[in-house]
């Protein structure tokens, strides 16, 4: 028996949604045929038509045998089959004005804030700290959330924009805090100095995040003291102080002990962790030396990991004052301030 060639094709205009057409070209036309069709070995009823000997049928038709969905947008002049068309985000509109959901600074120690400093700035980052479990549900690979409404501030000289991302490196762990703007926004380039604070988990610390996720549920009901107490003691189990072949986080929790590190090292390892545990931390430096400072008992602390790792004493763990200079304490004192408002008073 000789098969006669049948197309499901798209014919353009109105046979797209029925009736007969006669092309531009004389030569081609669609006629009704008179053939018999079986989807499945059953006749169904369906409306063909014969172009150049072969069968064509009409691409909703298609689409409802098929159990296919399809979509004609007029506007684009384009047809949609299987998922619809994606609707782009409707572009925004700033005004140059800073916005968020309180004055978070207004809780905060006022002696923190001047020119480069700013109360608007502080709003925009404390906000993004506030919300972080609801922004990071849903960030993707650049840490904007898509559904969120940020906090953010405008600055005219750039210069608070370099003082909050310097700010921002001292609360950087487990946690990513970075300095950008909504792809939707439409009219950036009038104001240069617009920035939100986006937030997401750290990318590239899923080995770690694995294998320190039992000692985080480990500690999960000692108070803060008791949890930077098992952390730094975790730390220092796992690095040696040696300045060759130093680990990053994920060699610090994943590859066998002892891993090399320098101050640094446990001054990451540690924010890092103590993120995890939902303590406040923070980095500190001066010119040749990193630590950190530990907000717990209603008080910050510093806590040089490096130098406990050499007697493990709590009272170096838990110092009150300390014999280096912080060389940047205003930036100090405005992180602090972020994670925790008023501590610093």
């Amino acid at each position: 028996m000789r098969k006669t060639s049948f197309i499901i094709g798209l014919l353009c205009g109105s046979l797209l949604f029925g009736g007969l057409t006669v092309f531009a070209n004389a030569e081609i036309v669609a006629k009704i045929t008179s053939q018999i069709f079986f989807w499945n070995n059953k006749q169904i009823e369906i409306e063909a038509y014969n172009i150049n000997g072969a069968n064509y049928i009409k691409l909703r038709d298609a689409a409802e045998l098929f159990d296919v969905k399809v979509e004609y947008y007029q506007d684009t002049n384009t047809v949609y089959l299987g998922e619809p068309r994606k609707e782009s985000t409707p572009k925004a509109i700033i005004d140059g004005n800073s916005c968020a959901k309180e004055d978070y600074s207004s809780k905060a120690n006022p002696e923190i804030f001047n020119e480069i400093y700013t109360r608007d700035a502080y709003n925009a980052i404390r906000q993004s700290i506030v919300d972080i479990a609801e922004i990071t549900e849903n960030t993707d690979e650049n840490g904007y959330n898509p559904n969120y409404e940020y906090a953010h501030f405008v600055d005219e000289t750039s210069d608070t924009i370099e003082a909050m991302k310097s700010v921002t490196a001292t609360i950087f762990g487990y946690y990513n805090f970075s300095l950008g703007y909504e792809p939707t926004i439409k009219n950036l380039y009038e104001y240069p100095g617009y920035r939100i604070c986006k937030v997401q988990i750290h990318k590239h610390f899923e080995s770690a995040n694995n294998a320190t996720d039992s000692l985080i549920a480990e500690i999960k009901n000692l108070s803060n003291r008791e949890k930077a107490k098992r952390i730094a003691d975790y730390i220092c189990d796992r690095v040696v102080y040696k300045d060759e072949n130093v680990a990053g986080i994920n060699a610090v929790f994943t590859e066998t002990p002892p891993v090399n590190g320098l101050c640094g090292t446990y001054a990451n390892a540690f924010v890092y962790l103590c993120q995890r545990a939902d303590i406040p931390c923070i980095i500190v430096k001066d010119d040749v030396h990193a630590w950190n400072e530990v907000y717990v008992d209603g008080k910050w602390y510093i806590a040089d990991i490096s130098y406990y790792d050499m007697s493990r004493n709590d009272a170096i763990l838990f110092q009150e004052t300390y014999i280096r200079t912080d060389i940047d304490l205003q930036k100090t004192n405005f992180a602090k301030e972020l994670l925790v408002p008023g501590s610093t008073e």
